[in-house]
């Protein structure tokens, strides 16, 4: 493997036979010596060190984030992240404080814990879009019909109102149940940008209906 700098390059797990003390990170063992050594090399920035040390720990590494994540292309984008970040820090690596291997799975592991919260704050941010969602359907579909295709045709035109952009997110969710990051992909448009279109449309939407009961 060869590369240009720090950042512009790919890798792949690759198979690699593991040894009770291997895993265990018994610093005495010839398994940790050699981490060991090829950290030492990474931290002069050895590319030559830096493919080694990937060929014989990739396996063991991925292995965890797929139990972790429960998701093997996470798991393949967390363990280019930890590789990467292997690379950068292997200078503050400390022989005396723990084994090379306790090292870059506690590295491998922190990022995989930050991908887990962002899974969680995504869910719960999904959760409550949909009980707004779920809100507004219950408004109208608890009407007699006329009443309810009247308030129908009132959000269809405070949909209408809205900005263009911020009507069509609104749409996606609304009428055709995409989730935010459908919508961020097919839209182009950084995530944050999409909830927040989307909640500013529920908040016209609700307002609109408030003022059709008053």
């Amino acid at each position: 493997m060869t590369t240009g700098s720090r950042n512009d390059w790919r890798v792949e797990p690759v198979e690699h036979q593991t040894t009770r003390s291997d895993v265990s990170g018994d610093s005495l063992s010839p398994e940790a010596h050699e981490d060991t050594r090829l950290l030492a090399r990474v931290a002069e920035g050895d590319q030559g060190g830096f493919a080694a040390l990937y060929r014989r720990r990739s396996t063991l590494i991925y292995s965890l984030l797929v139990r972790m994540l429960v998701n093997e292309m996470e798991a393949q984008e967390v363990m280019q992240d930890a590789f990467v970040q292997i690379w950068r820090r292997a200078h503050q690596f400390d022989p005396g404080r723990s084994s090379p291997m306790a090292w870059m799975i506690m590295i491998a592991r922190g990022l995989a814990m930050d991908r887990l919260r962002a899974r969680s704050r995504r869910k719960a941010g999904h959760s409550a879009y949909e009980r707004e969602i779920a809100s507004l359907e219950l408004e109208i579909k608890g009407r007699q019909q006329p009443d309810r295709d009247e308030l129908a045709d009132v959000c269809a035109s405070a949909l209408n109102q809205l900005p263009d952009e911020q009507a069509h997110a609104v749409q996606l969710a609304f009428i055709r149940g995409w989730t935010h990051e459908e919508i961020a992909h097919a839209t182009g448009e950084p995530l944050g940008t999409v909830k927040a279109r989307i909640r500013r449309g529920l908040q016209a939407l609700r307002k609109t209906l408030k003022e059709y009961h008053a």
